[in-house]
């Protein structure tokens, strides 16, 4: 593990006009270790891929779920799936945050 990340969990408020808005806390600060994705297996298997996923293992984290943020270098991502089968470890799949307009 020798990649900084930094958690941010999705907060849903009131925005004062009878709508919501979601801004992000900081959960804290992770390390973690950093894997591209095996895109030749994926495709072998039909699933949904795209050069813009990155996979990561931290120590394990239960509360993490999709939707959160996580700050990478210079980067944000957004969770798309987390997997905690091994008692030890996390496993998360993110994609390249883009802001919509």
């Amino acid at each position: 593990m020798d990649r900084r990340i930094i958690l941010l969990k999705p907060i849903t408020k009131e925005d004062g006009y009878g709508g919501l808005v979601t801004e992000y806390a900081e959960q804290g600060k992770r390390w973690a270790q950093v894997y591209m994705a095996d895109y030749s297996g994926q495709q072998a298997q039909g699933t949904p891929m795209s050069r813009e996923q990155v996979r990561l293992r931290i120590r394990s984290h239960k509360k993490i779920m999709r939707g959160w943020q996580i700050i990478l270098g210079d980067e944000k991502y957004v969770v798309e799936n987390v997997d905690n089968t091994y008692r030890d470890a996390t496993t998360i799949i993110m994609k390249r945050f883009e802001q919509g307009a």
